[in-house]
């Protein structure tokens, strides 16, 4: 007998609440906002609270959003144009003409490439054989794992959850180090924890490497601040180096695993690649792309071709896989993350446009600028970074954080007189590094604080130092090495 799929009907209710709420109050909205900024504001609030309440999955929320922005006359269905004045509307079906959302969308269906081929997992048995003669030795290999595939798997939480950590709990029983037990500090505690932060890393250090990323990059095209593959590498390649080197120290450091020397690791590594064979043709074929891709996207940021748009080169690294048989098109369709994000992510930045098209957005900024009037430019920044990252207590999803607050902030810093460039890539990396919060802060976070080898304690007392360690890493190294490459 067929039944019902479960919905989280009790998740529907605090963003009504609020969407209704905030509706109910339009009359008595703010001076010098229109009627419909407020409503768009209602609904887009509404919105990502939906995101955090999570009454349907992120896709189906964000789905949701869109339909009442119609229902109430927000948005038409496609683009009109008034025939006196010639103003386009912009109707929903325009959200999904979004180039970032399909670039991450092929970056999904490329990854899985990574993961069918085996190729993700060669690369972690290579670097745990070559560095795992010391549990310190491991961490750094997990970080340079996570380095590496944060290039090539543009989900944190697949990274985590598809290679990292699989590998972190084969090496951490290996030692007899086991979850809900005492043996946890032997080994696995320090692995599960810098496997988490080794992770924040790879996220901070690519565009592609997590969707909040993706968000920023959209967001800071609302105020004409370009984001392109090679230009987001070039400014956290210095903070995310530097942060490379100090944070398996510190965490070796303030929590230290009992097993100092690893010799099995190597004999461990060595079996699996033996397990494995040779380099396959699949492997080298999935390889060869993908460097191709990354040239390719080099050279757009370099030389700012249009024929090397970087969605354009993501659909060319698709269209060869395909040819070349790596992936499948039954493959590609079955990939419901890339799918997903092509919705939810779409709709967001439809919804924010819509935001700044209506008013809000310009009108919250001067606000904001005359309140602040007096201030300079450099404590405002200062202020909305540390705002940035400690509000993340209070979220669930990095996605929904950086729809709700960063174009507001990157608004509000501008408007004070901040560097455009400077602003939008510090507000965008601390969307990466706030994760380092709380046991809920992102996807990998959830993963790797309930596997019992980490108490919730710990995760929480150990990450506030790490957080202050990254704000100053990324707000001191970070704003001068950018200004070295003229980015402000």
């Amino acid at each position: 007998m067929k039944t019902l799929e479960k919905v989280n009907y009790k998740g529907f209710i605090l963003p009504l609440a609020v969407g209704v709420i905030l509706w109910c109050i339009t009359p008595l909205r703010p001076a010098g906002l229109s009627a419909p900024a407020w409503e768009m504001f209602a609904i887009f609030v509404a919105t990502i609270v939906g995101c955090i309440t999570k009454p349907l999955p992120i896709g189906g929320t964000t789905l949701i959003g869109l339909i009442v922005t119609v229902l109430v006359g927000l948005a038409p269905i496609k683009d009109i144009a008034d025939p006196k004045t010639g103003k386009v509307t912009t109707g929903i079906l325009s959200a999904f003409s979004n180039s970032a959302s399909w670039l991450i969308a092929m970056a999904f269906i490329m990854a899985y490439g990574i993961s069918k081929t085996g190729l993700g997992n060669r690369i972690a048995y290579w670097m745990i054989k070559r560095f795992g003669k010391k549990s310190i030795g491991i961490g750094y290999a997990i970080t340079g794992l996570e380095l590496i595939l944060g290039a090539l798997i543009p989900s944190n939480s697949a990274r985590t959850g598809g290679v990292v950590w699989p590998v972190t709990e084969s090496i951490s029983k290996d030692y007899d180090s086991y979850p809900n037990d005492p043996s946890r500090k032997k080994i696995g505690a320090y692995l599960s924890f810098m496997a988490f932060h080794a992770n924040i890393l790879s996220t901070a250090l690519f565009i592609t490497g997590a969707a909040p990323n993706m968000v920023a990059s959209q967001m800071a095209e609302q105020k004409n601040y370009n984001m392109t593959w090679i230009s987001w590498f070039s400014a956290a390649v210095v903070p995310v180096l530097v942060a490379t080197i100090v944070i398996p120290l510190v965490i070796y450091k303030i929590f230290p695993p009992e097993i100092k020397e690893t010799p099995n690791a190597e004999k461990w590594a060595t079996d699996h690649l033996k397990e494995m064979g040779p380099v396959t043709k699949p492997e080298k074929i999935m390889s060869m792309v993908f460097l191709l891709a990354i040239i390719l996207w080099v050279l757009s940021g370099i030389f700012g071709i249009p024929q090397l748009d970087s969605t354009f080169v993501a659909f060319l690294a698709v269209g060869l896989l395909l040819l070349t048989g790596v992936l499948t098109m039954k493959d590609a369709l079955n990939q419901t993350g890339a799918w997903n994000i092509l919705i939810w992510l779409s709709i967001l930045v439809f919804m924010a446009s819509k935001l700044i098209s209506f008013g809000f957005i310009d009108w919250f900024s001067k606000t904001i600028q005359t309140s602040l009037h007096g201030i300079s430019w450099q404590v405002v920044l200062a202020v909305l970074v540390i705002l940035m990252f400690y509000t993340h207590y209070f979220f669930a999803s990095g996605t929904a954080h950086m729809t709700a607050l960063y174009l507001p902030f990157l608004s509000v810093a501008v408007a004070t007189g901040a560097p455009l460039g400077l602003s939008a890539m510090l507000l965008a990396f601390t969307g990466a590094f706030n994760a380092s919060t709380t046991h809920y802060a992102n996807g990998p976070a959830s993963i790797l604080a309930t596997t019992g080898y980490i108490k919730q304690g710990e995760w929480w007392k150990y990450n506030f130092i790490l957080g202050i360690i990254y704000l100053l890493i990324f707000g001191v190294i970070g704003t001068l090495w950018m200004k070295v490459i003229g980015i402000w």
